[in-house]
């Protein structure tokens, strides 16, 4: 296992290395026409006012339009077909004539583009089978995201080989990264969003050159790398910079002056908010282009591989979860017994229940009346009478709501089968003396459930540390897995490791989206955006 490189190496690599900043920026007269057509695209799908399943193919558009400029993945018209935009007709109806004519000539062009290549792409090969020739390949790193890699590795694929160790994709491999001749990187460098990188790439630099891989218009982040103590110092300003303008085929299309390349990135995050108030969270990233956004205090269950003994499963708060660890979604449950409602320390509940029975069962018509006639509008009173009048579990069955119990005991039955009483110079009601045993009985249950879960939370990570040689060997950073339960444990239910590919924060969306399966698409609408403005709901 790499250590963190201590600071006085870093110092010192620095002080005999000063690095170098080598931009290579992109200019594609057809990737600029493409990326224009996208935006008018994206613009004409995306509805401000409508929710994640309004807007699905809009946010799926602009998932695949941030990719295509952050990282080296080339333009595909699949994209259409997941949008439901590949039948022309079918688009014309739902969106209009213009809207399908776009799709259209995008997809014409896309066509294009990859018999022409990107020479983005086309440069990183260029380079790194250069710098392979200079250096050792050890001695070369490419920072990406996990999920990037693959990409990398077609690029290169028949000329050269590259193993997980030449990639950097988190700021704790970065520390423990040895000092290094080269780090590449595509895209730009922004505390956030899309294009987001750690500041200390640049205040805290282990390599001699900085090979950075641009698309014309998109730049850096105002601010990033600011010293946090004397705020008129940059660090990425004053890094001793190369430019280089690499061109595409200038004839294979014209640029009008409404196609110019600006920042396609700020663009996508600039959207209105639906008024709905957001909560700060953070994201994470699981395979298949699934993700959670979780509130910044949570405490989850967490397998981290990477500890050697048994405390490598266990309860964590979010900010102690690393890419490459697993948060473990279960549904354990054990048999430990219930809480039953004693009768004979319940018995005004005794007394309004077989009123209730009583006076359903001799005219079920006319109480139900009465009950929608008091403010009791449920769906279904007869299985609500059936419910109230149970007199078995672990709680008084009763309306939920105080209001519907009030009104059931004051105009529904008899308002004197409960008489009221004095306590303390004051007239307590009879209904509210009823709902005291209610209440009651509710807060027993709750503190029942809570000391159950904690006992079912103990026992299952007790049962998970036993059988973690097991877990290790079938566990696989590309796939959740799924894990049974075996009865000899005294639990039930099954646990899913789901792998993190990331964790990313500024991140602010609306309470009832927190802790719940989102497409990372949905989830990415959600970035607090360029210049700290929250994103829309």
């Amino acid at each position: 296992m790499n250590m963190p490189v201590p600071t006085t190496a870093r110092f010192q690599f620095l002080e005999s290395n000063p690095p170098v900043q080598e931009l290579y920026i992109g200019e594609s007269p057809l990737f600029s026409v493409i990326r224009h057509h996208m935006r008018v695209l994206y613009s004409a799908l995306y509805q401000p006012e409508g929710d994640a399943f309004h807007n699905e193919s809009a946010l799926m558009l602009r998932f695949e339009m941030q990719k295509w400029l952050t990282t080296p993945l080339m333009p595909d018209s699949g994209v259409f077909k997941l949008c439901g935009l590949t039948d022309y007709e079918r688009t014309r109806r739902q969106w209009g004539g213009e809207v399908a004519q776009t799709v259209e000539l995008l997809k014409d062009l896309i066509t294009r583009y990859a018999e022409e290549g990107s020479v983005l792409n086309s440069e990183f090969v260029r380079l790194f089978v250069e710098l392979v020739g200079e250096y050792e390949e050890d001695r070369i790193r490419i920072w990406c995201h996990h999920k990037e890699r693959d990409l990398f590795r077609d690029l290169l694929d028949g000329l050269i080989e590259l193993d997980d160790g030449i990639f950097v994709s988190t700021l704790a491999e970065y520390r423990k990264s040895p000092p290094t001749e080269v780090l590449i990187r595509f895209g730009p460098l922004r505390m956030r969003g899309f294009g987001y990188a750690p500041e200390a790439l640049i205040t805290s630099p282990t390599y001699r050159r900085l090979v950075r891989l641009i698309w014309t218009g998109l730049a850096d982040e105002e601010g990033f790398a600011d010293d946090p103590v004397l705020s008129s110092h940059n660090y990425l300003a004053t890094l001793r910079s190369l430019r280089t303008t690499v061109t595409g085929n200038l004839g294979t299309v014209t640029l009008s002056a409404e196609m110019e390349s600006g920042d396609d990135l700020v663009f996508l995050d600039q959207k209105a908010t639906t008024g709905k108030s957001l909560h700060d969270c953070v994201l994470v990233e699981f395979p298949a282009e699934y993700s959670v956004l979780l509130r910044p205090g949570s405490r989850l269950l967490v397998f981290s591989p990477h500890c050697t003994d048994a405390d490598a499963i266990g309860y964590r708060h979010i900010g102690d979860v690393d890419a490459g660890d697993y948060l473990l979604i279960h549904d354990a449950d054990a048999d430990l017994g219930e809480v039953s409602v004693d009768v004979t320390k319940a018995p005004l509940a005794v007394l309004w229940k077989e009123g209730l029975a009583d006076a359903w069962r001799r005219h079920p018509g006319a109480c139900a009346q009465k009950m929608q006639q008091a403010g009791i509008g449920l769906q279904d009173l007869s299985r609500a009478v059936q419910k109230w009048t149970a007199v078995n579990g672990s709680v008084i069955r009763a309306p939920l709501r105080k209001k519907h119990f009030e009104a059931l005991l004051t105009k529904v039955l008899d308002p004197e089968l409960i008489p009221p009483i004095v306590a303390d110079g004051r007239t307590v009601p009879g209904w509210r003396r009823a709902w005291a045993e209610v209440e009651s009985t509710r807060v027993n249950a709750i503190q029942h459930g809570a000391v159950e879960n904690a006992i079912v939370n103990e026992q299952l990570v007790a049962e998970l540390r036993k059988e973690l040689p097991a877990i290790r060997h079938l566990i696989s950073l590309d796939e959740v897995y799924p894990y049974l339960l075996q009865p000899e444990s005294g639990l039930t239910g099954s646990v899913t490791f789901k792998p993190v590919l990331s964790i990313s924060p500024h991140f602010a969306a609306p309470a009832d989206l927190l802790e719940k399966p989102l497409k990372l698409l949905v989830s990415e609408q959600y970035r607090v955006s360029y210049g700290g403005d929250y994103p829309c709901a």
